[in-house]
């Protein structure tokens, strides 16, 4: 590959992050070119030695998109979801291997979430379900329970929903950090990959 090729191949791949960024990566790559030219290599040996600019590419945007902020505050869930998507790209094994789990999380995620507010909702019905029986005697009814025990039962419910949503909370930040670093490093792991391949296609 030449250096004109490798170059446009990791522009293209840089195209989601910023102009700053970007120029800053590219001129990285160049500055190899210029040295390795300088010892007498050719641009198709220093290209097979820095790897796929594709891989290199998604590496560096998916590193960008998790980066902790000035101070030290963690990404967001928006941009690991834009990350785990910039990951699959990789390769088609890649898309499997994140994709697959990532989504099964998510949905196990999305039911913990709809366990703590159902309950929370729940104890709000049975907290008021007396107070209903009350003001609309014909279309509600407490079943011959016991109004105080319906109270306290509703109290004890909204507890467990506030409880677990509270749980929840931290679970999904864990989550978010967890995903964050998991797909960081395969990242990583695809394109030191790529550039073995690219070495070994080099020889």
């Amino acid at each position: 590959m030449t250096k004109e090729r490798f170059i446009a191949e990791l522009r293209r791949s840089l195209r989601r992050m910023a102009d700053g960024e970007k120029a800053e990566i590219v001129y990285d790559y160049e500055e190899h070119f210029r040295i390795g030219a300088s010892e007498g290599r050719s641009e198709e040996q220093i290209a097979a030695a820095l790897g796929s600019p594709r891989a290199l590419g998604a590496s560096y945007t998916i590193d960008s998109l998790l980066e902790t902020d000035e101070e030290g505050k963690a990404p967001t869930a928006g941009s690991v979801i834009r990350a785990v998507f910039a990951s699959i790209g990789l390769t088609f094994f890649n898309a499997i291997v994140v994709l697959g789990p990532f989504i099964a999380l998510v949905a196990v995620m999305i039911a913990l979430w709809a366990v703590a507010l159902s309950l929370a909702l729940s104890g709000v019905a049975v907290f008021l379900s007396p107070i209903g029986a009350l003001v609309v005697p014909s279309a509600l009814t407490t079943g011959g329970l016991n109004p105080a025990l319906l109270v306290f039962a509703g109290i004890a419910l909204m507890g467990f929903g506030v409880l677990d949503g509270i749980g929840m909370w931290q679970l999904s930040r864990l989550f978010v950090k967890a995903t964050a670093a998991y797909v960081r490093f395969n990242a990583r792991l695809v394109a030191r990959r790529a550039s073995r391949d690219a070495q070994k296609q080099g020889e």
